[in-house]
């Protein structure tokens, strides 16, 4: 018989756990590597993924993380897990990294360099191949949310040459050969459609390729990617069970030491 599960914190990890006869499985969020670009988000089936204040949560003013898992919902499949490029949340069972879902079987091996994430120190999986555009039009401009969250600082404030002062420059500089289409800047920023990103591909593996699961997940990658507030209006509200339960809240976690 499976009990309810439930949700702890212990230093920067938070831990979601569902306790059963024959073990434990939790999915473990590693608070120094997530950026908040919300892909857990996009290929979870269970709409158990829940945004949190990235903007706020990655220039430390709140304690909240910058995503929540909903154990309400959560069936503990790890494809969140396998999805995020940066490491940051990964499944386990009795305490040991696990899979539910196989590699080489249901799923492909996802392909990419190795990079550098100058904003946090450690590295990620470039899997995607696409583009992104910033709107000046836009863009409120000033509030430098996107630069602060994007992992690979490949987003900048511009400065207008000192031979021509006057001269207008884009309110965000982008360096679109560093980007990794991750989406933290879109999902972070407050005007809506300001950021554009499309992903085109995603490298991986032939061996899992063909799967009904994989074939679901990369569609649902591949699709636009729309602003936060198409996250709210018409993810949220409209995912089954609405807003009847919602994740747990940084101050109602257990603690753990």
């Amino acid at each position: 018989m499976t009990r309810q599960a439930f949700t702890k914190e212990k230093d920067h990890f938070i831990i979601t756990e569902r306790q059963e006869v024959r073990g434990t499985t939790a999915l473990v969020l590693d608070l120094t590597k997530c950026v908040g670009c919300n892909l857990c988000w996009t290929v979870c089936p269970r709409y158990a993924i829940e945004r949190g204040p990235i903007g706020a949560s990655v220039r430390k003013r709140t304690t909240a993380p910058p995503i929540r898992i909903n154990y309400h919902k959560c069936v503990f499949c790890g494809l969140c897990a396998f999805i995020c490029p940066f490491g940051a949340l990964e499944l386990q069972i009795n305490g040991k990294p696990a899979e539910k879902v196989k590699r080489g079987l249901s799923l492909p091996f996802l392909e990419g360099p190795e990079v550098l994430c100058k904003k946090t120190g450690n590295t990620a999986l470039k899997f995607f191949e696409g583009d992104i555009t910033i709107d000046n039009e836009k863009c409120p401009g000033g509030c430098s949310t996107c630069i602060e969250v994007c992992p690979m600082q490949c987003l900048s404030l511009p400065i207008a040459p000192k031979e021509k002062p006057w001269q207008k420059e884009p309110k965000v500089h982008v360096e679109k050969e560093k980007c990794l289409f991750c989406g933290a800047c879109l999902f972070s920023c407050p005007a809506k459609d300001a950021i554009k990103i499309t992903r085109t591909k995603v490298k991986h593996g032939k061996e899992g390729s063909e799967s009904k699961i994989w074939k679901n997940i990369e569609t649902k990658l591949l699709k636009p990617i729309y602003s936060r507030y198409w996250f709210y209006e018409e993810r949220v509200k409209t995912a089954p069970g609405g807003e009847i339960k919602s994740a747990p809240k940084r101050k109602s976690l257990k603690q753990s030491s």
